[in-house]
Order: C-alpha cells, then sequence, then structure tokens
C-alpha cells in the first residue's frame, strides 16, 4: 500500500496512512516518513493500537531512545493518570503535579545538553473531554521575525531550568531530583542538525538569557512564545484511542491540555529519541548543521 501524507495544519503537522507501524518499516517507508517529519515537523497515523514493546520498536528506527524518569531501565513512560501499574493517579501526588507542567509550552528534554530530537506520544485511553495536545511552529515563528530582530536574538545563550516548570504547577523539587537536572545552557535559535533551518528555541524551561536580568529575560520569553503560539502556528489534536503522534523536538514546542482529572482517564504513553549533539560547547552554540555534517565527514 502506498504511504499517504496529508497535510492538516498551515505550517506544520501532516496526516499519515498507508503504513502498518507494527511491522517493522523497510528503508523505503523509513525514508519517506523520515522526509515526511523533517517536511512537516509532526506525523500523525490513526488507528494503529500500538502496544509498548511496538511503540518502542517503531521509535528506535529513529535513534537511541531516553529511559523514563522513574526508571533508568524503561523506555516508555506513562504521562497521563495511570500508573504503571494500573492504578489510578490522586491528582494531589507528587507524579501527578509533575507532569502537569507538561501542560506548559516546551521541547522535551531541555534538560539535557544535547536535548530530545524526536518524540512519540501514543494514547491508550482518552477523555471525553479535554486532554488535548497542541504543537507551536517555532522555525515558522523565526522567519516571521524581522531580519534587525533575528540579528539582534542569534548568538544569545539561554538557562533552561527544569525546575522552572515544575514550581509553575505546583511541584517542589527534591534534592536528588536538583542533582539528577542541574541548570544548562541552550541558544535561544536553534540550528536543526539535519536541514541546516533555523528555530526559535525558548519554552516554559527557559530561565534566562545569559548576561540579562531575569525580568528582562523573561519578558523576552513571553514576546516570543506569544509571537510562536499564535493560531496560525499551532494546530491543536483531539486525541482517539490507537493513535500515535511524532513530533521533531528541534522545530516545535508542544504542549498538552487540562484535563478532569478526577472524572476521566487518560493513558498516553510517550518514547523519546535522544539528542545526538549538544547545542552548546565552551559557553558558545553549536551550529548543529555543520557540527553533524563535520562529525559524518
Amino acid at each position: 500500500m502506498t504511504i499517504e501524507i496529508t497535510r492538516k495544519g498551515l505550517t506544520l503537522f501532516a496526516e499519515v496512512r498507508g503504513v502498518d507501524l507494527k511491522q517493522p518499516l523497510d528503508d523505503d517507508a523509513f525514508a519517506t516518513l523520515h522526509q515526511a517529519l523533517l517536511d512537516h515537523a509532526v506525523l500523525y497515523f490513526p488507528d494503529q493500537h500500538l502496544d509498548d514493546m511496538q511503540q518502542e520498536a517503531f521509535s528506535r528506527r529513529f535513534g537511541p531512545l531516553e529511559v523514563t524518569f522513574e526508571d533508568d531501565k524503561a523506555y516508555t513512560a506513562r504521562l497521563g493518570n495511570i500508573d504503571y501499574d494500573g492504578s489510578r493517579r490522586s491528582p494531589g501526588d507528587r507524579i501527578s503535579s509533575f507532569l502537569r507542567a507538561n501542560q506548559q509550552w516546551h521541547s522535551d528534554s531541555t534538560f539535557f545538553q544535547s536535548p530530545a530530537r524526536i518524540s512519540f506520544l501514543n494514547a491508550h485511553t482518552v477523555p471525553a473531554e479535554g486532554g488535548e495536545t497542541e504543537w507551536a511552529d517555532m522555525r515558522a515563528a523565526w522567519r516571521a521575525l524581522p531580519e534587525q530582530r533575528q540579528r539582534e536574538l542569534e548568538g544569545l545563550i539561554v538557562e533552561h531550568d527544569f525546575q522552572k516548570s515544575r514550581i509553575r504547577a505546583g511541584h517542589k523539587f527534591d534534592e536528588e531530583q536538583r542533582r539528577r537536572w542541574p541548570p544548562v545552557l541552550h541558544p535561544l535559535v536553534r540550528v536543526h542538525e539535519e536541514t541546516g533551518e533555523k528555530a526559535l528555541y525558548v519554552g516554559s524551561q527557559a530561565m534566562r538569557v545569559i548576561g540579562w536580568s531575569e525580568d528582562d529575560s523573561e519578558a523576552l520569553f513571553l514576546e516570543l512564545l506569544d509571537l510562536a503560539t499564535q493560531d496560525q502556528f499551532v494546530y491543536t489534536h483531539q486525541w482517539r484511542v490507537g493513535d500515535l503522534v511524532m513530533w521533531d523536538n528541534r522545530r516545535v514546542n508542544h504542549r498538552g491540555r487540562p484535563w478532569d482529572e478526577v472524572k476521566y482517564v487518560r493513558d498516553v504513553r510517550r518514547t523519546t529519541v535522544k539528542g545526538a549533539i549538544p547545542t552548546v560547547i565552551d559557553g558558545g552554540p553549536v551550529n548543529e548543521f555543520d557540527y553533524a555534517r563535520s562529525s559524518a565527514a
């Protein structure tokens, strides 16, 4: 069957049909999906109904996986309100407040020096209302900036602190979490290592621009996020059971939307392909495109 790819958003998000993700991808199918991801940033595969092992196998086709927060030997994270043993999480427990931070705009794993490349989210149970996921096209937002503003922003380095988004969600880091995820540096304008294209790289974990005050930094972050989350740059997905969506963290931000955690179950599971390239070396930004080409030579 021929793979069919249909753009759904104005600048991003495409629906993919004609592929069974339970089966291994041959080289032609992989090449088609890889190029589609570069073209559309977010790919939606309806009616797949993958189990955890099938999701991991498909995800690994794109690279090595990150381990989960809870278990350094597991690769599939449960991000809703169902725990690994099948029990219902209380909205008031620490894991729930930790995960609720995902309802803020972010790119995955900015707490790593080499942040996540690709994420996959698989819907097992979805609420009757709420719980959508939204993606914002940070490349399109960068392109919308005037050239003078682009020149002002290039070269700026931002400290990202995982704790910032968690505190806003009502979660307080303990000492072990603080040691595990210290602040890291990333450029404000990230260069995609496969395409050479630029995108804004700012979200809920951006703490401050190096050399700037926190107030001035926060004003800049809000300005850029307000730009990037305008309707023309955003796509909202209403989940159905069996859906799998994958996205390119080097180009998009995303956020989950709230749902009634007492009334409804939401069981969505994420796998994440590790980042391959540090974004900052010796305090300065890396041109990831040139770095990747020189490393491959």
